[in-house]
């Protein structure tokens, strides 16, 4: 009897280090993960523990592909864009070149590279809030509803939200001025197609999908699949690009071509 209990020490003995490897195996790509979350600020989930947890657990699984352009020319060949502008308002002179690597979660999204340094972000804050107040027939700048810690540029309240200016909440653009300083839009399909060819941008991990009506219980409309990630720009030349990528926006949106 005391033989056999002796010989059983060494195996639990074994089976505790193992379990204790295994868990530290487990805990450092975790607590890595964790500081990439972390490092994206403020958004529209809690930037804590548990906005990590929701997001892994219940979030992720949602996620789509966020590069292909086939949907948008499926719209555009069904006649399934939203009123005019099927052919798109915007041209692109050049191509961006090497893509950013954008954080491994689905919310918030945000880039890991290619940030611009803080000159080329003040100057973007700037240019996209004098963008807002030369247009203001068209738009206003009102607290973003997605990310909720920044302005975003929307409808103005006296023109009629129809189509998905309505499914946005009225929602056009906005920056990521506590991170990365890249943006979201909705843009015409033929756009979508313009800008992720090019490489300026991305989609949304949601977008197209039904992942935001479920998991707010109803409570928040899905995002659509013309909602893309546009990369920050690294230069003062950049920026004209995005503002021209965010004037196709408002042209799109508000169904209007005077945009200054």
């Amino acid at each position: 009897m005391a033989t056999a209990f002796a010989s059983r020490i060494p195996t639990e003995r074994f089976a505790l280090v193992a379990l204790a490897v295994a868990a530290s195996a487990l805990a450092i790509p975790a607590y890595r993960d964790y500081r990439i979350f972390k490092s994206y600020g403020p958004g529209g989930v809690p930037n804590n523990a548990l906005g990590w947890v929701l997001v892994r657990v219940l979030f992720q699984p949602f996620g789509r592909e966020m590069l292909s352009t086939d949907e948008y020319v499926r719209r555009i060949a069904a006649a399934e864009g939203h009123g005019k502008g099927d052919d798109g308002f915007l041209v692109l002179s050049e191509e961006r070149g090497t893509r950013p690597v954008v954080g491994p979660h689905v919310v918030p999204q945000r880039q890991l590279t290619q940030v611009p340094d803080e000159a080329v972000m003040e100057k973007l804050g700037g240019v996209f809030e004098s963008f807002a107040r030369r247009n203001h027939h068209l738009v206003k700048l009102a607290r973003s509803n997605l990310e909720r810690h920044a302005d975003g540029i929307f409808l103005a309240d006296h023109l009629p939200a129809s189509g998905l200016a309505r499914t946005m909440q009225g929602e056009i653009a906005h920056v990521h001025f506590g991170n990365d300083h890249s943006l979201h839009m909705v843009l015409a399909p033929a756009d979508c197609i313009k800008i992720i060819e090019a490489g300026w941008g991305q989609r949304h991990a949601f977008s197209g999908s039904s992942a935001m009506t479920f998991l707010s219980l109803g409570t928040r409309p899905d995002i659509p699949a013309e909602y893309l990630l546009i990369y920050a720009p690294r230069t003062e030349a950049e920026i004209e690009t995005v503002m021209q990528i965010l004037s196709a926006s408002v042209k799109f949106m508000t169904g209007r071509e005077d945009v200054r």
